[in-house]
Order: C-alpha cells, then structure tokens, then sequence
C-alpha cells in the first residue's frame, strides 16, 4: 500500500531530485535521481538518469550541480517532468532513487550522509509534495553493501547496490479529463533480489 496518494490537479512541471545533504555540500556525490516510463501495456518507454539526461519525447530533462549558494536548503540533482508533454492514458513514471558507483574513492566521512533526501516537488513554486530521507527508509534484511563471489573466492565481491522508489505518476482516464496521480511507496530493493526494480514494476 502507497504511504500517500494524491491527485495532482493544476500541476503541469515537476522535479523529482536528490540532496546528498540539503544543507551542504558533500565531499562525494553519492545519490541520483531516475525516471522510467512505462506504457499502459508495461513496456518501457525510456529512462532518464546520469547517462540518458533528456528525453524530448517525454519532456523530461535531467540536470546535475544544481546547488544555489544562496538557498538555506539545496538539492544537487533532479530530473524535469513536464507533466503536459503525455497526454497517453495509462502512461507511468517510476520515480526510484540510485547510488554511484563510489568503488575505490575515498571513503566517505562519518555521517555524511545521514541528511541525504530525496523529494517530488512543484518546478514552479519549489514547493515539496513528498519527500523522504534516505537514512529513515528500511533497507532489506541483512543488506550487505558488497556480496562476496562464491564461485571464485579470489574473486573481487560484487556491489549490491541499494535502488529506493520514491513513488510512481500515472495518467489516469476520466470521462472529463485525464488526470495525474502520484503515489508514494519509499521502499528499498537491493540487486542481488532485484537486478532493475524500475523494470520490474513496470
């Protein structure tokens, strides 16, 4: 069941984005943002993320270092969604939340991320709609960040990395006009279960 669920009435522009700390400027950059879109039959449509950053069929546009100096709360990275460029019933954004592949930087300092955020907000306004941090949300039992290589143990392990969905966005059918509705789930999945969670929901 979704932890909250609302009809987005009035809304047109988007942005879903991440804080590695909303406050300041972290020593590495740890989470981003991705977007899937599905059709109404489940079939992925595109991405948007780090290696797909704009999407013009969809009107979805990725953008990174996006920290104001002068904001007391910042984000650093979010991804566009503008809401009037689908206009296909059944149409879904899986909203889930990545980490980069830090292997072999430097370690992070302790706590660093503690703070780390991700949120769903108006594009216009910068008015939060949902959000989440990250350290709050439950991650599956025994998580282990590196899984060793049980058919070479001289093998280096394999990273298991953690995907977070945030929520998804469907355009639902009405008789007097079709209508965007968000669901929030912030849930944790890791790849050794779930190699693409977004794929799977899908």
């Amino acid at each position: 069941m979704p932890y909250f669920h609302c009809e987005l009435n009035g809304l047109s522009r988007l942005s879903f984005s991440t804080a590695d700390d909303p406050f300041y400027k972290t020593s590495i950059a740890k989470y981003y943002p991705e977007a899937c879109i599905f059709n109404n039959q489940g079939e992925l449509l595109g991405k948007v993320n780090p290696s797909a950053q704009k999407n013009n069929d969809f009107s979805m546009s990725y953008l990174d270092d996006i920290r104001d100096p002068v904001l007391k709360i910042n984000d650093d990275r979010k991804i566009q969604i503008h809401l009037g460029g689908i206009r296909e019933p059944g149409t879904m954004i899986v909203l889930c939340v990545r980490e980069f592949d830090n292997t072999g930087k430097p370690p992070a300092k302790e706590g660093e991320f503690d703070r780390a955020w991700f949120r769903l907000a108006n594009e216009e306004t910068n008015q939060t709609i949902d959000y989440s941090i990250i350290n709050k949300i439950e991650k599956p039992e025994e998580y282990q960040e590196y899984i060793p290589n049980e058919d070479d143990e001289e093998a280096p392990p394999t990273r298991n990395e953690l995907t977070y969905v945030h929520g998804i966005l469907y355009l639902e059918q009405h008789v007097g006009g079709n209508k965007w509705v968000f669901e929030s789930y912030k849930d944790s999945f890791q790849a050794k279960d779930h190699k693409d969670i977004g794929l799977k929901i899908g």
